[in-house]
């Protein structure tokens, strides 16, 4: 009897290698090597430490992906080699991979904009099968895709099917998706981006909020006006004279507030969670009074503020019906509020810009605006009076 022929195990075309980088992650690439040509391909996807569960869950997402990637990557090379890798690659990428790789990658986002990356990736995808093709060549995107994409946003929906997306929000995916074909512009996959062939009318339309906030006779009521959640209450007033968003007040740190050199004035010297920017903001006495009393050993200001957000606008809605108020009020209004406050008494632009911490003036021009509209209506209340 002959001896078993030892089986011959082909080696896959290719692998997927790990590099170790000096903040700790991890970076993920290919390294093909097939009829003895080699090539390696970053896939700018990244291994984060395994802190907790949600790093743990982000690390096999992006394992998922790389997999995905690395799939298609051998089909590509058993088809076509890899003399030509560049070609191939540029041919043969999906539009869907490519905005996976778009939206993987976090250079400093801060995890609203990430969601924002996934909504946007996801109504794409959601597209792709909406017209029957999830395999979509990158290299296929053209003019009339986009504006069809841009109709399809228009009618999508959410909340159940109650609620289509506003126009801003469809601006916004579309940016996304703008940003991604920009990208793959500059990594040679595409020759130029089909969205700047739109005219402007074509494209969904900025629109212009509505900044509800607060008069100084409406918060001199809200003051008065006993809160289910005191703690609420000292947040949400706090930010109408400082104009600390949400996210802020729940990382605003004891040490951040700082005494001037005059011995008396305090002021917060604080990193904004969604523009990274760094605010440094005076403290009014007013402000002052809704600081809540500092607890032994605790850095955070206002750590007693551990309700979800959907409750304390729950809690704020209660709140401006006892004092009658019948505005929609939010928790942002009360940056809002800060603002418009600041702009009546007389503040310059210039200034409530930084204390907001606007990257441009011309976001502050829009309070003003506001500030202006009240003022002709004051001054329209004499009309007919005298008639």
């Amino acid at each position: 009897m002959g001896r078993k022929k030892k089986e011959i195990k082909m080696k896959e075309p290719v692998r997927i290698r790990e590099k170790r980088l000096n903040d700790g992650n991890v970076s993920l690439y290919l390294d093909m090597y097939y009829r003895g040509a080699r090539r390696k391909e970053g896939l700018k996807l990244y291994l984060v430490p395994e802190v907790n569960a949600a790093a743990r869950q982000q690390n096999e997402n992006t394992r998922k992906l790389a997999e995905q990637i690395k799939a298609q990557r051998i089909l590509d090379i058993q088809q076509q080699g890899l003399v030509n890798w560049e070609d191939v690659k540029k041919s043969k990428m999906t539009l869907s991979a490519w905005v996976a790789e778009y939206t993987a990658e976090e250079c400093g986002l801060s995890p609203a904009s990430m969601r924002s990356k996934r909504n946007a990736q996801a109504r794409v995808e959601e597209y792709l099968l909406y017209i029957g093709k999830p395999d979509f060549a990158l290299a296929d995107v053209d003019k009339d895709f986009c504006k069809g994409f841009i109709a399809f946003l228009k009618t999508c929906t959410f909340n159940n099917g109650k609620k289509t997306l506003s126009s801003t929000t469809c601006r916004i995916f579309m940016n996304r998706l703008a940003a991604a074909l920009n990208k793959a512009v500059r990594e040679g996959l595409i020759d130029r981006n089909p969205f700047k062939l739109l005219e402007t009318k074509e494209k969904p339309q900025k629109q212009n909020a509505i900044r509800e906030f607060l008069t100084i006779e409406e918060l001199r009521t809200l003051i008065a006006t006993p809160c289910r959640y005191e703690i609420v209450k000292k947040a949400f007033l706090f930010s109408c004279f400082t104009g600390l968003r949400y996210s802020d007040m729940l990382t605003l740190k004891w040490s951040e507030v700082h005494k001037a050199a005059d011995g008396k004035t305090l002021y917060i010297e604080h990193e904004q969670v969604k523009t990274k920017n760094r605010v440094t903001i005076p403290l009014s006495d007013e402000a002052r009074k809704w600081l809540p009393r500092r607890t032994k050993d605790v850095d955070t200001v206002f750590h007693q503020l551990r309700i979800a957000s959907t409750t304390v606008e729950v809690v704020l809605d209660e709140w401006m019906q006892e004092a009658g108020i019948q505005k929609h009020i939010t928790y942002h209004c009360s940056r809002h509020t800060a603002a418009t406050l600041l702009l009546t008494l007389g503040a310059d632009l210039y200034t409530v810009s930084k204390i907001l911490g606007h990257k441009s003036i011309r976001m502050t021009e829009i309070y003003a605006k506001i500030v202006d509209k009240k003022k002709i209506e004051t001054m329209n209340l004499v009309n007919n009076l005298f008639v």
